[in-house]
């Protein structure tokens, strides 16, 4: 299991690669700053806490590889960017498979309606 102290180092990692000092991002997840400050350090982690904190990061990169050996912030970005590309063209896809099955069932009902 990972040490508290690498998990914190981590975390404040994500956040200056965010531009985001301890305030703000205490601000955007309804704690305070000295909360950020002891969960950045290791010092004292509530998971409520750790939570909010991992929940704001979630939206900004891809948390997958976190607890891994060896974390690359950057590279941790760019797989958030495409995996938010791939759930962007899934989505497109799946509204085209909905029209076109919408187009599908009112070609059905004509269909019937003249029978």
């Amino acid at each position: 299991m990972m040490e508290l102290k690498v998990l914190g180092e981590r975390l404040r990692m994500i956040r200056k690669h965010l531009g985001i000092n301890q305030q703000q991002l205490a601000d955007a997840t309804h704690l305070t700053q000295p909360a950020i400050s002891r969960l950045e350090k290791g010092d004292e982690v509530y998971a409520s806490t750790l939570l909010a904190v991992l929940s704001f990061y979630q939206e900004k990169i891809c948390l997958d590889n976190l607890l891994s050996s060896d974390l690359d912030i950057d590279q941790n970005t760019s797989l958030y960017s495409s995996r938010q590309e791939l759930r962007q063209r899934l989505s497109r896809d799946l509204a085209q498979i909905a029209s076109k099955l919408d187009q599908a069932k009112e070609q059905a009902d004509a269909l019937r309606s003249k029978i």
